[in-house]
């Protein structure tokens, strides 16, 4: 067992109390390895008191769902442990008013993002296709001889990598992969085309915001670009519009002919003057990551993003000025 995972193994032993938290607007990949790690906690670990907590659930139904305790904010509690997975930072997990955003608690992060931004003690991240996968691969190398998969696990693994490899097309997807998927469908198969249609359905709540979204739909060359203003998303479900966000991504973003790479940029929900980018790009066009990190986000050399923080209230036209002006450095002709 390498350094990290014996650290990892002594705080969980230590602990009494164990948070697991993910980033804002959770996908699938975040639900699912919050998931894992309270199913692998419970089981192995009975006598201690685990709890994970998201703003919403998934928008379909996966194995344990419910064991996700809703709240309106993520707050400081009694934990002794927090553990951060599918993010490497706290303050991508928080709204500026979660009281957890400013805990001095230990926090261990397991993570699968490129990104240099991370400022935590421990961070266990081997640069696997998804959360999910690092999750499992982890608690094997915790557990060791006692690992064993059941039912739920198996399930919850081929939905996290399914969702986050793009059903294995995404780069990266290793060869390591295909034969952890391999395990889990062996041992609980389910069918890959449900599994996609599930993970790509979208709300009818959804379908203004994704009509509004492909309105403003811009090129530019070979890249792509469309946004959403607050005044567009009053009286609109939260989960309606990250789940509208999430299809245009990656559904039109890199799909339309000549278009490589492209962005996203919409309003921070209860953050006035917070806005987010997300990035998706191909192989061999742009890395999309390089620019993330500039505004001072991360994530996949394809698919990244980050949080736009500004002192007072920015029109959408002020915003997507100075995304373009970053995306210049990189971009000299865009």
């Amino acid at each position: 067992m390498d350094k990290k995972h014996r650290q990892l193994k002594k705080y969980i032993e230590e602990a009494k109390n164990i948070l697991i938290v993910s980033h804002r607007g959770p996908d699938m990949d975040a639900f699912c390895s919050m998931l894992l790690t309270k199913e692998f906690l419970n089981i192995y670990y009975p006598e201690k008191s685990v709890i994970a907590k998201a703003k919403q659930l998934p928008s379909f139904n996966v194995p344990r769902m419910h064991d996700i305790t809703v709240v309106e904010t993520i707050d400081e509690g009694d934990e002794d442990l927090i553990i951060i997975v599918d993010a490497a930072e706290i303050d991508v997990v928080c709204d500026e008013d979660d009281s957890l955003i400013d805990t001095s608690k230990p926090i261990m992060v397991i993570d699968h993002h490129t990104t240099e931004r991370n400022k935590h003690e421990l961070i266990i991240n081997q640069g696997h296709s998804s959360a999910c996968e690092q999750v499992i691969l982890s608690f094997k190398e915790i557990l060791g001889k006692r690992f064993k998969l059941t039912k739920e696990i198996a399930q919850l693994g081929q939905y996290g990598i399914s969702a986050d490899t793009g059903r294995f097309m995404y780069e990266n997807t290793t060869s390591g992969t295909f034969r952890m998927y391999a395990d889990l469908y062996e041992f609980s198969p389910m069918d890959l085309e449900e599994v996609t249609y599930k993970v790509n359905k979208v709300p009818i709540g959804s379908i203004p915001i994704i009509i509004k979204l492909l309105k403003r739909f811009q090129i530019e060359k070979d890249m792509a670009y469309t946004y959403i203003n607050r005044e567009d998303l009053e009286k609109r479900d939260k989960s309606d519009a990250n789940e509208a966000f999430r299809f245009v991504k990656d559904n039109f973003l890199r799909y339309v002919q000549g278009v490589h790479w492209g962005f996203i940029i919409k309003p921070i929900a209860d953050e006035l003057n917070n806005w987010s980018v997300s990035f998706r790009g191909i192989k061999d066009y742009q890395r999309v990551d390089t620019i993330a990190e500039d505004l001072g986000g991360g994530g996949h050399m394809y698919a990244s993003g980050a949080k736009l923080e500004y002192s007072e209230s920015k029109t959408i036209d002020e915003v997507l000025n100075n995304v373009l002006r970053v995306i210049k450095r990189y971009v000299p002709n865009s």
